[in-house]
């Protein structure tokens, strides 16, 4: 049966999460891009505060990466792309996902909307070596579970992969993965997979 999806997206931001997870389930998907989008009338009737990426998927609207990606990934089991509900692995899932989102992801959101989201005299930088130092951190741990495995679950590809993968690559991007050979490693083999956005 047919899956009516509409993805909210704006390049340079989190929506290349949702993109890659509906490219990796092979759905089709109609994709509404661009800055206009941001902060719309009718973004926010998906996302009432007005971020990408959002959904709507069967006429029911969904926001947040990472429950988008999810229960695109739930939409079509067949793929494998994340294990059952019940599971252990899925509650690996969760685990990795969670952590990325707070012990990494939020400092380095902390970083860029003090650098240009923020009105200039809005900024504060002074926490920026400190979000930097948890964030690496928090990356160590990864680096080094990743020394014994190709992937954070089951040994294979997943959607956990694709997310915490997002928020490594942005580190990654501020030069805070110099000294972690097994995540450098970790983002050559999801940019190798061919409907990567990273």
């Amino acid at each position: 049966m047919a899956i009516d999806i509409t993805l909210y997206e704006y390049g340079p931001s989190r929506s290349k999460q949702a993109r890659w997870a509906l490219l990796e389930c092979g759905l089709e998907f109609k994709a509404i891009s661009g800055l206009e989008v941001l902060h719309s009338e009718e973004l926010k009737k998906v996302n009432p505060m007005g971020k990408v990426p959002a959904v709507v998927i069967d006429g029911e609207p969904l926001f947040e990466a990472a429950a988008i990606c999810t229960y695109l990934a739930d939409l079509v089991p067949e793929k494998g792309l994340i294990a059952p509900s019940g599971t252990r692995e899925r509650a690996l899932h969760l685990q990795w996902v969670s952590f990325a989102l707070t012990e990494m992801e939020a400092y380095l959101w902390s970083n860029a909307r003090n650098t240009f989201v923020l009105p200039k005299e809005q900024r504060i930088t002074a926490l920026f070596e400190q979000n930097n130092a948890t964030f690496t951190h928090a990356a160590k741990v990864l680096d080094k579970i990743l020394e014994e495995s190709d992937y954070l679950v089951g040994n294979r590809f997943s959607i956990t992969d694709l997310l915490v993968g997002f928020t490594l690559n942005w580190g990654n991007g501020a030069g805070l993965l110099n000294d972690m050979p097994n995540l450098q490693e970790y983002l050559a083999r999801l940019k190798e997979r061919p409907h990567c956005t990273l």
